[in-house]
């Protein structure tokens, strides 16, 4: 099953790099849906902060998701959970591109790759489809959110105050 989302972020493509990229294992500064994220200090592909980010995901719980690709040159990544998934998933995959647009725009573009497991999880794919779009709507809003407005979107900080709570 695959899901794509694509935004146009008003802002340049290094100052979506730096966030998407370069702060990498801080994906919970700017993302509704992670409570927590940290990377585990090692060094990552073609100098990414991490090798594997762990992430509190609301709805999910922990997971860890090892770097697939790094690549800062033409600023793309892509990711694969590798603990922490439903039963019912066999396997979630995600990468994320950035575009130079007109002048200061950047067209970020995400793709996710989720695979159901056994019976349960393809008699839920119509809910586990609609669960992620829901999802990568939101990822990818708060993060034009965040790097268009230099601070996390409101929905960002509710969700934040309410883990915290």
């Amino acid at each position: 099953m695959e899901i794509k989302r694509k935004i146009l972020v008003n802002r340049p493509m290094m100052e979506c790099w730096e966030v998407l990229g370069n702060q990498y294992s801080q994906i919970h500064k700017w993302a509704s849906p992670v409570n927590h994220s940290e990377g585990d200090n090692k060094q990552g592909l073609n100098g990414a902060t991490c090798d594997v980010r762990g992430c509190n995901v609301d709805g999910m719980g922990n997971i860890s998701e090892k770097l697939l690709e790094f690549d800062p040159l033409n600023h793309f990544l892509s990711y694969e959970i590798i603990t922490g998934l439903p039963s019912m998933m066999k396997s979630g995959k995600n990468s994320w591109k950035l575009r130079s647009k007109h002048g200061d725009q950047t067209e970020l573009e995400m793709l996710a790759h989720i695979e159901p497991k056994g019976i349960i999880g393809n008699l839920m794919k119509p809910m586990i489809k609609l669960q992620f779009n829901k999802m990568a709507k939101t990822l990818v809003e708060d993060f034009k959110y965040y790097v268009e407005n230099n601070q996390p979107h409101p929905r960002k900080v509710k969700a934040a105050e309410k883990y915290a709570a």
